[in-house]
């Protein structure tokens, strides 16, 4: 059974490749799939982002549509 991504999970194996990347010890190889890796990593992250993006949008149209004011009592 697959792991399920998580935001953080996927910056951490990020910084890690650009960090391999960077030593520049790995073989010519190497840095091709780790590039490779990184591009998808990289695209995984942003949609992730792009979903959150899209929640927080949706919540502030209902908000907005929504009197806030009439909803709280004070105590």
């Amino acid at each position: 059974m697959a792991k399920a991504f998580s935001f953080e999970s996927g910056m951490n194996e990020l910084e890690a490749l650009v960090e391999a990347l960077e030593k520049g010890e790995l073989s010519l190889e190497e840095s091709f799939k780790a590039y490779e890796k990184g591009v998808k990593l990289a695209s995984q992250l942003k949609a992730v982002l792009d979903q959150g993006d899209q929640r927080i949008m949706a919540l502030t149209e209902s908000l907005s549509k929504t009197d806030i004011t009439d909803e709280v009592t004070p105590e």
